[in-house]
């Protein structure tokens, strides 16, 4: 009888040796449970991995149901470092660490960036460009969208800056003779005008919205003092005071209208020196606030230090409260731009109008550093080395 040849895919087994088909048998099985476990291993390290994508929306990105936002969320990178402070500058970010200074523009491109070697760290935006400061140190550098950095020439030490959304800046700088020197800068880094304080200690300034004014706060014995400039006249031309209270920040918050705050309340004035309002905290503390620049001031007080919520407050130029809204969470951020305002907590994102009328929220865990609300109507959610776009 003639050989046949094995048909392709079944096993050959020797008749009357039934020994050697059981042993096939028990290697068979012993390889399939060998493979099945592999299979479950790389299963279960696969759904550990990706365990953040196992949502409705990861499923629905993974499997092509709607376009990935990867890109987009990685979309602002930047350098980190100790003492990272963050500035909004139009719709870009201006971000700077005691070793190095970076401008963002809209899309999350590089614009500029340096090695620095600061102290301590300040930025501040415009929609102009960013300004980036050593405080008590003697470097500044205006960093412009076209990408141009610009190094100021500054002679005492830095004790303080500022900037209005124009792109217009001040410096105060500690001088011999005098308790400071206040220098205002145009956009193109012109220097516009100069004051010399002889009697006060000057905390903070401020430049208004049309380019026009100049407020500067000033500590004195016993009293905080705002004196008030035009600046195309060397002469004062008003000042104000608030009695036994340390005023520490300031900013227009109008045309001629300026809120300086400090650790019992908030005061308003017109730049000629007139009084419009003010509201005392009556023993409360003041946790944050934020100044929106043009049109709102928020601050968030409570009668607990820390760990207890408390309660958001927006004023008007005139001082007059626009809206009141409970929190039962401490605020971690908060960012104006326009007539809305963002609030980030431990466990959640809410966004308001001036008169703190919910507009939109969402619950989650916040890990991000800060979160910028930009011109634009979006987020950035910041971390130490990227920024993650949001919206609601």
């Amino acid at each position: 009888m003639d050989e046949k040849e094995p048909l392709d895919g079944l096993e050959q087994t020797e008749p009357g040796n039934p020994t050697k088909k059981k042993q096939r048998s028990k290697t068979l099985g012993r390889i399939l449970a060998g493979v099945l476990t592999l299979l479950l291993i790389a299963l279960a390290v696969l759904v550990f991995v990706f365990r953040d994508q196992l949502t409705g929306e990861g499923l629905r990105r993974l499997f092509g149901r709607e376009p990935a936002v990867e890109a987009a969320r990685e979309a602002f990178t930047y350098e980190t470092g100790a003492e990272q402070v963050f500035a909004a500058a139009g719709d870009g970010l201006a971000v700077a660490s005691t070793s190095s200074v970076q401008l963002l523009n809209a899309a999350g491109e590089t614009l500029f960036k340096q090695v620095a070697s600061y102290e301590t760290p300040a930025v501040f935006g415009s929609a102009k460009g960013a300004l980036f400061c050593d405080i008590g140190g003697k470097h500044a550098v205006f960093a412009d969208f076209a990408g141009e950095g610009h190094a100021l020439p500054v002679g005492g030490e830095i004790l303080t800056a500022g900037m209005n959304d124009s792109g217009w800046f001040y410096l105060v700088t500690a001088e011999a003779g005098y308790k400071a020197l206040v220098s205002v800068y145009n956009s193109a880094c012109e220097k516009q005008f100069e004051w010399w304080s002889g009697s006060g200690y000057v905390l903070r300034a401020a430049i208004s919205p049309d380019n026009r004014s100049l407020a500067v706060l000033c500590a004195e014995r016993d009293v905080s003092k705002l004196h008030f400039f035009s600046l195309g006249s060397e002469d004062e031309r008003a000042a104000a005071t608030v009695a036994d209270t340390l005023l520490f920040d300031l900013c227009y918050t109008g045309g001629d209208s300026v809120c300086a705050i400090g650790e019992r309340g908030l005061w308003f004035f017109r730049d000629t020196g007139e009084q419009l309002g003010a509201y005392p905290l009556d023993g409360r503390y003041l946790l944050d606030y934020a100044f929106d620049r043009g049109s709102f001031v928020t601050a968030f007080v409570s009668d607990y230090r820390s760990g207890a919520g408390g309660t958001l407050l927006t004023f008007g130029s005139d001082g007059r409260v626009l809206g009141s809204a409970a929190l039962d969470r401490d605020v971690i951020s908060l960012s104006a731009a326009g007539k809305q305002l963002l609030v980030m907590t431990g466990g959640s994102l809410a966004l308001y109008n001036q008169e703190l009328t919910l507009q939109s929220a969402n619950e989650t865990l916040m890990t991000a550093k800060r979160a910028l609300l930009r011109p634009s109507g979006d987020i950035l959610l910041l971390h130490a080395y990227s920024a993650e776009r949001f919206s609601f």
